[in-house]
C-alpha cells in the first residue's frame, strides 16, 4: 500500500475534496515566482528552455475519418495555461493539456471524443513527451517500483482509430500515478461507460486531472494526487457544439480517492458522482468558462450519476 493511503482511505468524497482544497493544490495554479529555466522571447513571453514552438491546434482525429471535434479546449482553458513551466499549454490533435514541470505531470487534460476516434487498434508504448524539453520530461521508468500505475488521463481507448492517435496517449505528460484499485476498476468502468455513450450516437468533451498530494515518486520528480477527478459534457453528435450546449445538457462529474481500497475494486463509479462546482472548489480551477454564465451556473450545479 502506498505510504499515507491508510490515513485517507476511509474519508468520504466531501472530506477528500475539502482536503484537496487546502492541501497540495497550489501546484494546480500558476506559480507566483518565475522559473529560472525559462528564457525570454522577442515578444516578451516566456518559454521553457529548449521548448521552441508549442504544438499547433489540430483536428481531434488524424486517421482521416470525419470528426465533429470543434476544439479540445472548446469549453475553456481552466488555468489560462500558456508558457509558464508549471502551467504550460501543450496542444496536439489528440488532446490539450496544462503541464506542470514541478509535479511531473498534467494539471489537467482536455479532449473530445466521437465515433471517428474509436477503432480496434492495440495499445501503444509509454514514451517521454517529445514536445517537452529534456529537463521537463518524465520517462516510463520513473514509475518503476513505486506501486502506482501509469494512469492515462486521456484514455488509450478513446484513441483507437489511428496509430498516431493511440501513441500520443502514451506520452508520459498524459499520465498521473494511480493505484491499481482505482485505475483498473471504477476509473476504467467510467471510461467504458462514456465510450458506450459515444457508440450510442453522442460526442463528449472531457477534462480530467488530479488534486492534492499523497507523496512523491520517481526520485521526487512526480506528485501522487489524493483524488482523481473528471468532467464529461455529453451531447448528441452534431455541429455548432458550443451553441447546442444548454442547461439541460448532460454533465458527468466525479472525484475518486487515489487509494488502495477494495471498495474501489468492487464499487460503482456512480457512487463517486459530484458536481462541477465542488470540483472547482477542490481544485481551484475554472471549468466550462467558455459557456454563457447562466448555462455555466446550471451545469456546475448538476449531479448526473448515469442512466
Amino acid at each position: 500500500m502506498p505510504r499515507n493511503s491508510r490515513s485517507i482511505r476511509n474519508l468520504s468524497l466531501p472530506a477528500l475534496l475539502l482536503m484537496a482544497a487546502f492541501i497540495g493544490c497550489r501546484q494546480l495554479l500558476q506559480p507566483e515566482k518565475p522559473q529560472n529555466t525559462r528564457k525570454s522571447t522577442k515578444n516578451g513571453r516566456a518559454t521553457p528552455k529548449n521548448q521552441g514552438n508549442a504544438p499547433q491546434r489540430l483536428p481531434a482525429n488524424s486517421s482521416g475519418a470525419q470528426s465533429s471535434n470543434e476544439g479540445n479546449l472548446l469549453l475553456g482553458n481552466p488555468t489560462n495555461a500558456g508558457q509558464d513551466a508549471d502551467n504550460f499549454l501543450l496542444e496536439r490533435a489528440q488532446f490539450s493539456l496544462s503541464y506542470n514541470r514541478e509535479n511531473g505531470g498534467p494539471n489537467w487534460v482536455a479532449w473530445h471524443t466521437d465515433a471517428s476516434n474509436l477503432g480496434d487498434l492495440d495499445r501503444g508504448k509509454f514514451a517521454p513527451d517529445p514536445d517537452l524539453p529534456p529537463d521537463s520530461q518524465i520517462r516510463p521508468a520513473d514509475y518503476k517500483g513505486s506501486g502506482y500505475d501509469r494512469g492515462h488521463v486521456c484514455p488509450s481507448g478513446d484513441r483507437t482509430a489511428s496509430r498516431d492517435d493511440n501513441n500520443a496517449t502514451f506520452y508520459m505528460s498524459n499520465m498521473l500515478p494511480q493505484t491499481g484499485s482505482l485505475n483498473r476498476h471504477v476509473w476504467a468502468d467510467l471510461e467504458n461507460y462514456l465510450r458506450d455513450q459515444i457508440r450510442n450516437g453522442n460526442e463528449i468533451y472531457e477534462i480530467a486531472g488530479g488534486a492534492g498530494s499523497i507523496e512523491r515518486i520517481g526520485r521526487g520528480k512526480i506528485n501522487v494526487p489524493q483524488i482523481c477527478w473528471k468532467i464529461a459534457v455529453i451531447l448528441p453528435a452534431g455541429n455548432n457544439d458550443l451553441r447546442r450546449i444548454n442547461a439541460q445538457t448532460r454533465v458527468v462529474a466525479v472525484g475518486m480517492p487515489n487509494a488502495e481500497d477494495k471498495r474501489l475494486e468492487t464499487g460503482d463509479w456512480r457512487s463517486y458522482s459530484t458536481t462541477v462546482s465542488k470540483l472547482q472548489s477542490a481544485t481551484k480551477l475554472d471549468f466550462l468558462s467558455a459557456l454563457p454564465d447562466a448555462t455555466q451556473r446550471a451545469l456546475e450545479a448538476k449531479t448526473d450519476a448515469g442512466n
